[in-house]
Protein backbone atom coordinates (compact mmCIF):
# COMPACT_ATOMS: atom_id res chain seq x y z
CA UNK A 1 0.00 0.00 0.00
CA UNK A 2 1.74 3.25 -0.83
CA UNK A 3 1.24 6.22 1.35
CA UNK A 4 0.45 9.34 0.01
CA UNK A 5 1.56 12.50 1.95
CA UNK A 6 0.16 16.42 1.06
CA UNK A 7 0.51 19.63 2.51
CA UNK A 8 -1.79 22.60 2.10
CA UNK A 9 0.40 25.53 2.65
CA UNK A 10 -2.70 28.34 2.70
CA UNK A 11 -2.27 29.33 6.10
CA UNK A 12 1.20 30.16 6.00
CA UNK A 13 1.19 31.66 2.23
CA UNK A 14 -1.93 34.26 3.59
CA UNK A 15 0.25 34.76 6.68
CA UNK A 16 3.36 35.53 4.93
CA UNK A 17 1.07 37.61 2.10
CA UNK A 18 -0.19 39.67 5.11
CA UNK A 19 2.87 40.35 7.03
CA UNK A 20 4.17 41.66 3.55
CA UNK A 21 0.87 43.80 3.10
CA UNK A 22 1.18 45.11 6.46
CA UNK A 23 5.36 46.09 6.12
CA UNK A 24 4.21 47.14 2.48
CA UNK A 25 2.04 49.91 3.64
CA UNK A 26 3.80 51.04 6.72
CA UNK A 27 6.83 51.92 4.37
CA UNK A 28 4.77 53.59 2.16
CA UNK A 29 3.09 55.67 5.16
CA UNK A 30 7.05 56.53 6.19
CA UNK A 31 8.51 56.84 2.79
CA UNK A 32 6.34 58.16 0.49
CA UNK A 33 5.84 61.55 -0.58
CA UNK A 34 2.27 62.07 -0.47
CA UNK A 35 -0.26 63.89 1.33
CA UNK A 36 -2.64 62.64 3.54
CA UNK A 37 -5.86 61.92 1.29
CA UNK A 38 -3.26 60.14 -1.17
CA UNK A 39 -1.81 57.96 1.55
CA UNK A 40 -5.03 56.55 2.71
CA UNK A 41 -6.13 55.79 -1.21
CA UNK A 42 -3.17 54.09 -1.38
CA UNK A 43 -3.58 52.20 1.93
CA UNK A 44 -7.33 51.56 1.13
CA UNK A 45 -6.35 50.32 -2.31
CA UNK A 46 -3.62 48.00 -0.64
CA UNK A 47 -6.42 46.61 1.47
CA UNK A 48 -9.00 46.07 -0.98
CA UNK A 49 -6.27 43.87 -3.28
CA UNK A 50 -5.76 41.94 0.13
CA UNK A 51 -9.06 41.25 0.31
CA UNK A 52 -9.43 40.00 -3.12
CA UNK A 53 -6.52 37.75 -2.72
CA UNK A 54 -7.81 36.22 0.62
CA UNK A 55 -11.39 35.52 -1.27
CA UNK A 56 -9.98 33.98 -3.63
CA UNK A 57 -7.14 31.57 -1.83
CA UNK A 58 -10.66 31.01 0.41
CA UNK A 59 -12.46 29.65 -2.70
CA UNK A 60 -9.55 27.74 -3.99
CA UNK A 61 -9.02 25.88 -0.71
CA UNK A 62 -13.03 25.36 -0.53
CA UNK A 63 -12.79 23.75 -4.19
CA UNK A 64 -9.87 21.71 -2.96
CA UNK A 65 -11.54 20.14 0.25
CA UNK A 66 -14.44 19.76 -2.12
CA UNK A 67 -12.58 16.97 -4.67
CA UNK A 68 -10.74 15.83 -2.05
CA UNK A 69 -14.23 14.60 -0.32
CA UNK A 70 -15.58 13.61 -3.32
CA UNK A 71 -12.14 11.16 -4.26
CA UNK A 72 -12.26 10.08 -0.35
CA UNK A 73 -15.68 9.30 -1.03
CA UNK A 74 -15.01 7.50 -3.95
CA UNK A 75 -12.02 5.57 -2.48
CA UNK A 76 -14.51 4.34 0.00
CA UNK A 77 -17.25 2.91 -2.43
CA UNK A 78 -14.66 0.80 -4.12
CA UNK A 79 -13.44 -0.41 -1.08
CA UNK A 80 -17.04 -1.02 0.26
CA UNK A 81 -17.55 -3.01 -3.05
CA UNK A 82 -14.59 -5.31 -2.43
CA UNK A 83 -15.00 -6.20 0.98
CA UNK A 84 -18.88 -6.63 -0.33
CA UNK A 85 -17.69 -9.69 -2.42
CA UNK A 86 -15.51 -11.37 0.00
Amino acid sequence: MQKVYTSCNTGSGALFFLAGLGAGTALAVLLAPRSGAATRRLISRKVEEGEDWMKEKAAEAQDYVSSQGERLGDRIKDVAEVIGRS
